[in-house]
């Protein structure tokens, strides 16, 4: 199974970090983004798919000398364009991981509820927790519900997604990467994987900061996974 690895966005929610160098080698605990998501998927060949400076995350990933690995340089695209210029290179099922999200995800389980809904997508989801309480009202303002702080009360894409080798029929129909989630969805070809793991998306410097104080979570459960 190969990994479509999603590098090639500007990062500007991270500015000023991102104006020298793209998001996915922005460092948490002085190791790129990037770095984590690789030796995650060490086991299998990466397809990195890049655009904004390119060249500096292809000259980052070659100095890794134990993975299997291809740059595709899109340029300034939509998502939906880097897994079209990949489709040459997959004759299998894949992944599309993004390259600011770090997630301990059960591939093991993910492949198996993947094949066992036998449609085109899976995508991974993360109960969303709040730190408020949460009200629901209707028309008028009058409050119809109430949810104490930390409860679950909504899933959210992380950025992990699974697809079989027939998506690309889809992908050629949509215009752009919503676009093609959309079309998933009313043709009920996707699929949602409960992840309940470390979840750790990088996308402003607020999360930068919280993400410095999970990683250490990570970075034992990788160990203890390279210890069995």
């Amino acid at each position: 199974m190969k990994i479509l690895l999603l590098c090639g966005g500007k990062g500007t929610r991270l500015f000023p970090l991102t104006k020298s160098i793209p998001k996915p080698l922005v460092k948490i605990k002085k190791k790129p983004i990037v770095e984590y998501i690789v030796d995650y998927f060490k086991n299998f060949e990466l397809l990195v798919c890049t655009g904004y400076k390119s060249k500096k995350i292809e000259k980052y990933i070659r100095k890794n000398k134990n993975i299997d690995f291809t740059i595709i340089n899109s340029g300034d695209v939509d998502i939906l364009e880097r897994i079209k210029d990949c489709e040459s290179l997959i004759n299998d099922d894949f992944m599309v991981c993004y390259g600011d999200t770090i997630a301990n995800i059960n591939l093991t389980n993910l492949k198996k509820f993947h094949i066992s809904h036998t449609k085109a997508a899976t995508v991974c989801i993360y109960s969303l927790n709040s730190e408020f309480g949460i009200i629901d009202k209707n028309t008028t303002g009058r409050v119809i519900s109430f949810q104490e702080k930390k409860q679950n009360y909504e899933y959210i894409n992380i950025g992990y997604f699974m697809f079989k080798k027939d998506v690309f029929k889809y992908i050629h129909l949509a215009k752009n990467w919503i676009n093609l989630i959309e079309i998933l969805i009313n043709e009920k070809q996707l699929f949602s994987f409960h992840h309940e793991g470390i979840h750790i998306t990088v996308n402003t410097l607020y999360e930068l900061e919280n993400a410095e104080n999970k990683i250490d979570d990570y970075n034992k459960f990788i160990k203890r996974q390279d210890n069995l």
